[in-house]
Parts: structure tokens; sequence; C-alpha cells
């Protein structure tokens, strides 16, 4: 996968998003941070070669690069920026090539900040070819941070996940949490006529026991996209929840996907996927193009009710066509089946295939809340050791000396479990020797023997 960075270091800020503002289209999204970012230095998203640099207009001065195919393609434009390259260098990804104009006399008369956008082939005109950067910045590396080095998997991993309605009242998260689920997309609400009524009770479960959560709103044709946020909004008015865009029967075409979720965007939240199943885009909707909309969530189900990773395994695992994408925009969770057993529950289950930056990227939260949250509840103990093979019972209180605990632990069921074996077998060999002695050749005597060894072992 091609290398990507964010634009500015970690603890940037988005102070302006892709859409609709002040009565017309804003088609970037603005960087800065808080305390002011004049002079913040600007790095290259991906790899490329600058192809337009120096005065532009609105912007001050400004910067493109043009990306090949292999580097992933499209332009990006940083605006507002002093630029720091010439026409036709190559950059790497992560590299340095600008710093924003502190300058509001001379950076297009606006405060200082980086707009970023990103066009789908060349520098285009505003319009459909201009893409939301956001969704295409998932799992981006911060500028100065270096890939892990390539192992086995590297460094990904298949993340289980549910998504639920009303249908699952009085699901006890605390086992979904137990049963090894990272994450849980609840509906929140359909068009602008309709909550689920356990909405905020499975949010506050899924939070409340260290689980990721995101919400989804069904989208319905012949309702306005500012009534259906409306309704979300009087349901859920905190921004940094994700939102997924559930688009199927009754959501109508493309268009009514577009315009709801471009009210969203205009309205501050972050819409994080797509639901919009292959069969309804290639079945009823004319295979329309997806591009510049977030990833989407596929349903492909396997037959059967089982466990999730029994049910993933049967589905062909990471290597699946289900993984496929369609209408130039690609797959990010699939929805593998209907009939996951999970929490006593019969319901939906899905795969996210990624590192822990990618999914912290997907739910909008830093990758060390991803690790908190997916950490068993001990980890934030002190606790004795409960091993016969330690030195001393001296508390423990770090990660490490839990490790080495658990460790300790599990040879100690180890070697317990192999001394009974060995125990179980003499005492089988004895009893089927007293058998044996009972049912003989043996005088009277010895056949009492026999009978007092089989009294002795009772049902051992």
């Amino acid at each position: 996968m091609a290398e990507k960075y964010w634009p500015l270091q970690r603890g940037h800020v988005v102070t302006s998003q892709f859409g609709s503002r002040w009565g017309t289209t804003h088609w970037g999204v603005d960087f800065g941070k808080d305390g002011g970012s004049g002079g913040l230095p600007v790095y290259a998203v991906q790899a490329g070669s600058v192809v337009m640099v120096g005065p532009a207009s609105g912007f001050g001065q400004w910067v493109v690069l043009d990306h090949p195919t292999e580097a992933g393609g499209g332009t990006t434009v940083y605006g507002h920026v002093l630029p720091e390259v010439r026409q036709g260098q190559v950059v790497a990804a992560g590299e340095r090539i600008a710093r924003i104009n502190p300058d509001s006399n001379s950076n297009g008369g606006v405060a200082p900040h980086l707009h970023l956008e990103w066009h789908r082939y060349v520098w285009s005109q505003p319009g459909s070819d201009r893409l939301d950067p956001l969704p295409l910045l998932a799992g981006a590396l911060y500028p100065g941070e270096v890939p892990s080095a390539p192992e086995v998997g590297g460094g990904r991993v298949t993340w289980f996940g549910i998504d639920i309605a009303s249908y699952q009242a009085g699901l006890d998260m605390s086992r979904v949490k137990a049963e090894g689920f990272a994450y849980v997309i609840a509906k929140a609400t359909e068009g602008s006529g309709y909550t689920n009524p356990e909405y905020r009770a499975q949010r506050d479960g899924a939070r409340a026991n260290g689980l990721l959560f995101g919400a989804y709103h069904y989208v319905k044709d012949g309702v306005s996209a500012r009534a259906q946020v409306d309704r979300y909004e009087s349901v859920e008015p905190d921004r940094s929840v994700p939102v997924m865009l559930d688009h199927e029967l009754s959501s109508g075409g493309v268009d009514v996907l577009r315009a709801v979720y471009a009210e969203f965007v205009a309205r501050g939240y972050r819409v994080n996927l797509i639901y919009l199943p292959r069969w309804f885009w290639s079945g009823h909707i004319g295979s329309p193009d997806l591009s510049g909309l977030p990833p989407l969530m596929a349903s492909n189900y396997v037959s059967g009710s089982d466990y999730a990773d029994t049910l993933y395994k049967a589905a062909g695992g990471d290597t699946s066509s289900r993984w496929d994408g369609y209408g130039n925009n690609s797959v990010a969770v699939l929805q593998f089946s209907e009939q996951g057993r999970v929490a006593g529950y019969t319901l939906d289950v899905n795969a996210f295939r990624g590192t822990v930056d990618e999914l912290a990227a997907l739910f909008g939260v830093a990758p060390l809340e991803v690790v908190v949250a997916l950490a068993d509840d001990e980890l934030g103990k002190k606790f004795p050791s409960r091993s016969i093979y330690r030195d001393s019972d001296e508390v423990i209180d770090t990660l490490a000396g839990y490790v080495l605990n658990v460790d300790a632990r599990i040879h100690e069921d180890f070697v317990e479990r192999q001394a009974l074996r060995g125990v179980e077998d003499y005492v089988s060999k004895v009893r089927r020797v007293a058998v044996a002695g009972m049912h003989g050749v043996g005088d009277q005597d010895s056949k009492n023997r026999a009978q007092a060894v089989l009294d002795q072992l009772g049902d051992k």
C-alpha cells in the first residue's frame, strides 16, 4: 500500500471540513493548530512531483503535487503557504514542501492555516473530481514517523465488530467485549421520523465496556437532507461520534445519498462509512460512481449461524473476493453474516482489516485509545502473583510484570495438567490390575485385597 502522511505534524486540528460552508461549497479541508499555525511546516501527503508552485488566486501562494498511480494517484493542492520546493521537483511522501504563511496580507487575506485539496486525477475546476481528503487520509502516518518494517501480516489485524438496532435491546456489552469484539455500530435514526429507542443505552453500554463506537443513520428517499440530519442531530449532537450512512431499499438513488452526506459534513459530523451493498448498488440504482464518498461497508453473507471467527473463515477471510471494491470506492468493513452468535444473540457481524492506527482513524480516536479500549480490565489493576513458580507474592503493577505473571500461570497450569495426566494413567493401571484380581484365579484373600483397592479408589 502506498504511504500516506498527514500534511501537518501530530497535534493538528481540522478547522473547516469539505462541503457546504457559508452558502457555498468549500472544496477542501482546512488544517491548523491550537495557539496558531503560522509558520508550521507542511508535508507532502503522497509521493509525487511539483506541477505548480508560487502565486495563486485566493491562496497567496500554493504548491500542487501530481501523484503517480503507484504512489496512490490523484493530485493534492496546498494553499496559503510559502513554498519550499520548485516546479518539476520530485518529493517523497511525508517530505517537507512548504510552511504556512503567517501573514494575512499576503496569504489571501485569511488567518494562517493550510487549505488541502484532493483532486481525483489532475488539477480540476470545482466539481465532482474534487474529493474530500479526510477519508483518503484514513490510516495516514504523521510526518517524521517511519512505517513499521515489513513482517508477517505487516502489522495488520482482523478486527471483528457488530452493528445493531432496536432488535438487540438488552444486549450485554460486557459479554460483547469479553467475546473479543472491538467495535459497535448502532442505529440512531432513520429518515426524519424514526429514532432507535435503544440507541443511547447501546452507545453508553459500548463505551462503558471499552468498545469503539459509531452510530448510523438510515437514509430515506423523499425526505430532505436537512430534515434527516435534524432528526439525527436531535438524537446525537456529539460530533466526535462517527456516522455511517445506511443506503439501501427505500433510500433512493446516489444523488440522495450524496445530498445527505453533504449535509452531515456541513453540520460538522464525520461520516466514516457508507453501507451500500453491492447488490443494491448494481441491481437497484444503476451502478453509480461512488468515488469521493467515505469508504464502504459491504454486505456479502456466508450461510449458517456460528461464531464470528468461524463464519469469517468460511467466507474466505482476508483474501476473499468479498473485499473487492466497487463504484470506484474501496471496502473498509465487510459484513459477512447476519447470523453471528454474539452474547446470546444472533446478529450482524463485521470485519475490519488493518493496523491499530487504521482502526483508530476509522473511529476518529488516537491509536493509544484503541489499545486502552481493547486491553483487559486487569491491566489497570495491581494484583498479586497466582503462580507457584514466582519467588514471591509481591504485587505486580506493570504491564510487563502482568505478562510475566500470566506466562507463569500458563506454565503452572501446563505442568499441573501433565502431572494430573500421569496420576490418572497410574490410577487407571491400578484399577485394571485390581479388576483383574477380582475376576482372576487367585485365592479369596487376594480377591479381598483387590476389592479393598477398588473401594479405596472409588470414583477417582
